[in-house]
């Protein structure tokens, strides 16, 4: 009996790919074997951050980096450093920004469910521009003493500010600008296109195309603004005149309290999974893809020889892998009870809704194990085939 067995919950048949309600993706034996052996001993955690931070800043060719518990803990924490920089005072203040940078400005065509993450550090989010373009002027308007970073969202269409042009007006004003690019990293030749166009700060999934813990991810930016992440995330239980940041040649200062970051702590197995992980894709980009793309066309062999379901093969630009898209409305079922009928199987059955709008169902097999491509193309084709 497994543990999921255990306490009563089915594993499931994940055609989504990589998405956090639904568990995230398997990770590789070797990231296995380094978070078993990161829990065998205790750690400092700022210096195995620091370790860390240096390797994965290496191999990815960024200027600097931090482990944080996910891309939207990334956003969180770089908002935090943007607005109280390293300062104790500010640091403790936080969420109350009263006499300190405090706006954080968006395009309305890049606002996102996870604007949260800034808001929830205390930030006031201003949206400029219209739902399909924003004009210059209207940024260099708002750019005032109270703005502490501007939020930069790639992949939105329109007649928007490029990247480029936010950062040269942004920068002109002093303010730096952050990138969410939980969706856009992998590939690290992206990461490092943000960081030469002007970015500051770059928030990036850990469990999505790198493949590394589900509950990880990395915010990547200029040594500036990395270097006092810590202080918004560690604990603070130490002593002012012991504290590892008042020895040696630096000047002694006041340690901040407990962070507002700390409820997003990430563990020692986090941070060395994600090295891990990083290192594998750094030798072999998009390796850990094969074999799920490999039960994708099991998937589409199995439709296709049914011939039941219509099947249009994609390419998901999002994650750089192949996709299949079920054209369910044609059958005669209904969409929303298939959707349903899979998930109430023994063992539950989910795909992509992002195209239900229209009536088809996508499948990603970045999360499918051998043998799961035609056991869940043989699912889709039972639940569609009795036209719920």
């Amino acid at each position: 009996m497994t543990m999921y067995e255990s306490l009563g919950v089915p594993g499931v048949l994940n055609g989504v790919g990589p998405a956090t309600r639904l568990g995230g993706l398997t990770l590789h034996p070797d990231i296995w074997k380094a978070m078993q052996e990161a829990l065998a001993t205790s750690v400092r955690m700022d210096a195995l951050e620091r370790a860390a931070g240096a390797r994965l800043s290496e191999l990815l060719g960024v200027p600097a980096a931090y482990v944080t518990s996910g891309a939207s803990a990334a956003l969180f924490l770089g908002t935090a450093a943007t607005m109280a920089r390293g300062r104790a005072d500010l640091i403790d203040q936080l969420p109350d920004t009263t006499g300190m940078k405090h706006k954080v400005i968006i395009q309305s065509a890049q606002r996102d469910p996870y604007d949260r993450a800034v808001a929830a550090a205390g930030a006031t989010l201003v949206p400029i521009g219209y739902p399909d373009s924003t004009h210059p002027g209207e940024l260099e308007r708002v750019l005032d003493d109270d703005v502490a970073a501007v939020l930069f969202r790639p992949g939105k269409h329109g007649n928007l500010l490029s990247l480029e042009g936010a950062c040269r007006i942004a920068h002109a004003h002093g303010v730096p600008v952050m990138i969410d690019g939980a969706m856009f990293v992998p590939p690290i030749s992206r990461l490092q296109d943000f960081f030469a166009a002007g970015a500051d700060l770059v928030a990036v999934s850990g469990g999505k195309g790198f493949r590394g813990p589900q509950a990880s991810g990395l915010l990547c930016g200029t040594a500036e603004f990395i270097d006092v992440i810590a202080l918004q995330h560690q604990d603070m239980d130490e002593r002012g005149s012991t504290w590892p940041r008042n020895t040696g040649d630096k000047t002694p200062t006041t340690p901040p309290r407990h962070g507002i970051g700390r409820p997003m702590k990430v563990g020692r197995e986090q941070i060395v999974g994600l090295v891990t992980a990083v290192e594998r894709y750094v030798k072999d980009p998009g390796g850990d893809e094969r074999a799920g793309a490999l039960e994708l066309d099991a998937a589409e062999e199995a439709l296709r020889a049914d011939g039941f379901i219509p099947v249009t093969r994609v390419h998901e630009k999002t994650f750089d892998v192949p996709g299949l898209q079920l054209d369910v409305s044609s059958t005669g079922a209904d969409l929303d009870t298939v959707v349903l009928a899979l998930a109430a199987r023994p063992t539950p059955v989910y795909v992509g809704e992002s195209e239900a709008y229209r009536g088809v169902l996508t499948l990603n097999g970045m999360a499918l194990t051998p043998g799961q491509g035609v056991e869940i193309a043989a699912a889709i084709i039972e639940v569609v085939k009795a036209k719920p």
